[in-house]
């Protein structure tokens, strides 16, 4: 699995929206490129792309360089983010704090792979066995009971707490699903915070030991589990995982 497209999906996991995540990753692979390369690219209309490109602007993750009469644009250094969007409000400030510890990404080319399996369920499954002592669980639980349905994650809940691990979570939905599901929080060992994102993608991350696991939708429509294992990403992704937990009030 290509690292960059494992830092794309970071970077929506860090709250950007799928648009802007996509933007930005192509200015990354191509800097300099103007806006109707990436509206062709991303087949967004002209509106559309501009609004992108402006967020990101505004964000301070890329740089607009006039030329004649089409601009250019350039990204801003993982590694130089933090200190560019550290006066523009709480909330940028927490996701450029984050995105800083994505620049270590870089040298973990060979310990990302993506596993597509025809036994995902099981595979879901077995995560509870795998837990030394507590897990993270970052992202949409609507998608979830999309991808393996409100059975399967009873079971994967009900043998997580047989298992005596606890979870804490931070969900960026507001299902009906999502909110009982924090509602026996006490019951099923865990704590649950929420984020109010509408343009977070129908995904969910686990954390667990030195194991980051990403499950998504991909553009064929199948369910497939991202998986990394290395101590330096798993520090880095706690680190994240508890300034988003402990910044989020719900």
């Amino acid at each position: 699995m290509n690292i960059n497209y494992y830092i794309q999906r970071s970077l929506i996991e860090l709250g950007f929206s799928e648009g802007e995540a996509k933007v930005y990753f192509e200015v990354l692979k191509k800097p300099g490129v103007d806006a109707g390369f990436l509206q062709k690219m991303g087949k967004y209309s002209s509106a559309g792309i501009y609004k992108i490109l402006n967020s990101l602007v505004d964000k301070g993750i890329l740089i607009s360089v006039k030329s004649g009469r089409m601009s250019a644009y350039y990204p801003v250094p993982l590694a130089d983010i933090s200190k560019k969007l550290s006066t523009k409000g709480r909330k940028i400030k927490r996701i450029s704090e984050k995105l800083l510890e994505l620049d270590m990404l870089n040298k973990l080319p060979d310990e990302v792979e993506v596993h597509e399996d025809d036994k995902l369920t099981d595979y879901y499954l077995n995560i509870p066995y795998k837990i030394d002592d507590f897990i993270w669980c970052i992202g949409s639980f609507e998608a979830v009971v999309n991808f393996f349905g409100k059975d399967i994650e009873k079971q994967f809940i009900t043998s997580r707490i047989k298992k005596g691990k606890a979870a804490d979570a931070v969900i960026f939905d507001s299902s009906d699903y999502s909110k009982d599901l924090a509602g026996r929080d006490a019951a099923e060992k865990r704590e649950t915070k929420f984020v109010q994102n509408g343009e977070y993608p129908l995904e969910f991350s686990y954390l667990f030991g030195d194991t980051y696991l990403n499950f998504y939708r991909d553009s064929d429509d199948k369910v497939k589990v991202l998986k990394a294992e290395s101590s330096e990403l798993a520090k880095a992704k706690n680190i994240q995982y508890q300034m988003l937990f402990n910044s989020t009030q719900e």
